[in-house]
């Protein structure tokens, strides 16, 4: 997605992405560990931790 929009890769550049699945984040929340990183390890986490 970096590649083709110029603002989200300026955007990737100064804050870290995360993905989650929105039954996920519906049922235990957006704090919870349900978010996995877009760089780096793929260990869930929290989106503070991202």
């Amino acid at each position: 997605m970096t590649a083709t929009h110029d603002l989200v890769r300026q955007l990737a550049a100064h804050v870290p992405l995360g993905a989650a699945t929105l039954e996920d984040i519906e049922t235990q929340g957006p704090h919870a560990k349900v978010w996995t990183p877009l760089a780096g390890d793929a260990e869930s986490r929290g989106w503070t931790e991202l």
